[in-house]
């Protein structure tokens, strides 16, 4: 039975500026993306700081660290997925954030309405663990009161899933809203809740 769903953040419910980065500088260059893959995973996992990131990607890219800013700081909000927690998960599931961030990103780009959409928002600066770190996902679930085995979790990121599935969870690889919603809910049918 399903009683939680657990959201990433950048690249499922916001934008993420960094996978657009990537395609504008380094899409023709496989060596120069992966490079710029390995300095994001440092960063998320605490190893480097955002100014020292920020720097270093700059340099690959051969532009001005104030663009690179600029250009990750680009993050909407998915309206489209965010309406459709307030419409058909709210009330029936606990809902959380769990994301890999060096600082509290969803505050600044959620409104205060949609952040109460979540029953719990955890943030990997806060605890020094980082996913595809299998405690991350149980910490996730502990804080939820409910056990990995009764979460699905959705990511933009298949590491990240794998981790979680690692964890005993339920995933969801986040590509497009529609074949979110159509693999969500196949789960959700084949594992309903109590309600």
């Amino acid at each position: 039975m399903i009683k939680a769903i657990i959201f990433d953040f950048f690249g499922v419910l916001v934008t993420e500026g960094f996978k657009q980065f990537r395609e504008d500088f380094f899409a023709d260059d496989e060596q120069k993306d992966n490079q710029a893959i390995d300095l994001i995973n440092q960063v998320d996992a605490g190893l480097i700081n955002t100014a020292d990131f920020t720097a270093r990607l700059a340099d690959l890219a051969s532009i001005e660290p104030q663009k690179v800013s600029q250009m990750l700081g680009n993050n909407k909000p998915n309206q489209a997925l965010l309406k459709y927690i307030h419409e058909e998960l709210k009330g029936k599931y606990k809902l959380s954030i769990l994301s890999n961030s060096s600082e509290n990103y969803p505050s600044r780009l959620l409104e205060s309405e949609d952040m109460g959409l979540f029953d719990d928002i955890l943030l990997s600066y806060r605890y020094g663990i980082v996913k595809p770190q299998q405690e991350i996902y149980e910490l996730a679930a502990e804080r939820l009161e409910v056990q990995t085995t009764e979460c699905v979790f959705i990511d933009d990121s298949p590491g990240h899933c794998q981790g979680a599935q690692r964890a005993g969870m339920k995933t969801v690889h986040y590509q497009t809203f529609s074949l979110f919603k159509n693999e969500l809910e196949a789960i959700l049918k084949a594992a309903p809740t109590d309600n």
